[in-house]
């Protein structure tokens, strides 16, 4: 267990320490014999658990050092362990971006589409990325009978996804009929393909997997939008997620 304890940011000695306190309330003389931690180094190493939050003391003489609740200490060290690597994971992404801008490339992070074809090609990303899930918001001017070609392109694939086991989420306006391929896959996979009718103006989206956001600029008229976004960042993604559950939990 020290090595997976190092790997959540903690020092080889308090890994050590912190193991023996996982299950033992003990002094700092005892906790030095138990975990191997010199005893001259034990008082800066308990010190740096207390300044953590993973650690806490009697007020009893000699004090006892303790973990009140591990799964609680644990889920905080696994916690802050995904916050910097989603932190070092966006710079990079960034970074990447920033290079093939300067060279004139086009992105995998941050892609734009601002013509019809473009929107059926970045659309297509939704379907065919999805590993887990993909949440879906349609707003009130989603017409299912245009653009049908690229529409059915889009099914099908919604149809490979369900069945690779992707579980999808989607929020349709109350006076729209489900097209018929997207009503089989809904007939045959409930659990997978979920359907709940809510009125919204808010911008037509898919979150994919937690992590990947794709965001359509949307007019009363069909043919005409803004362009479509597909971005890779987790933080946008949690933001519209919150958003999701929220329709989701009002919606019929």
């Amino acid at each position: 267990m020290i090595e997976e304890l190092k790997d959540l940011g903690l020092t080889h000695y308090e890994s050590k320490a912190f193991r023996i306190l996982l299950k033992e309330k003990l002094n700092l003389s005892d906790l030095s014999k138990k975990s191997g931690v010199p005893f001259g180094k034990i008082y800066s190493v308990v010190k740096s658990l207390k300044e953590k939050g993973l650690v806490e003391e009697t007020n009893s003489r000699p004090k006892l050092i303790y973990v009140e609740n591990a799964s609680d200490v644990i889920s905080k060290l696994i916690k802050e362990k995904q916050n910097m690597q989603t932190a070092i994971i966006e710079k990079i992404k960034e970074l990447a971006t920033e290079i093939d801008k300067s060279k004139g490339k086009t992105t995998k992070f941050f892609q734009i589409g601002t013509t019809v074809q473009d929107n059926r090609e970045i659309q297509l990303r939704s379907f065919i990325e999805a590993e887990k899930e993909v949440l879906q918001i349609l707003n009130i001017h989603h017409k299912p009978k245009s653009n049908r070609e690229s529409k059915t392109l889009w099914e099908k694939e919604i149809e490979k996804a369900v069945k690779r086991g992707v579980v999808f989420k989607a929020i349709y306006p109350k006076n729209v009929v489900l097209p018929k391929i997207l009503q089989a896959v809904h007939k045959k996979n409930p659990d997978k393909f979920q359907i709940k009718k809510f009125d919204t103006n808010f911008t037509r989206c898919d979150v994919i997997d937690g992590k990947k956001v794709l965001i359509k600029l949307v007019h009363q008229d069909a043919i005409q939008y803004g362009g479509v976004l597909f971005i890779e960042n987790e933080r946008l993604a949690k933001n519209l997620i919150k958003i999701f559950n929220e329709m989701w939990s009002q919606a019929d």
